[in-house]
């Protein structure tokens, strides 16, 4: 019964840390890949066109 315990504790307490761990993972791909991305065409995205006023 003690080992159940013991185990059911070390569960709850890695599960959020891995999901923090993936989530973080998935940031730093996100930043890493839009870093990318405004190296390979710098130029589109300081066009932006006019906004019409009437």
């Amino acid at each position: 019964m003690l080992e159940l315990l013991e185990s059911l504790i070390i569960v709850v307490l890695m599960v959020p840390i891995v999901m923090a761990i993936i989530l973080g993972l998935i940031y730093g791909l996100g930043e890493l890949f839009n870093v990318i991305s405004k190296i390979g065409h710098p130029k589109e995205h300081d066009k932006q066109p006019a906004a019409k006023s009437n």
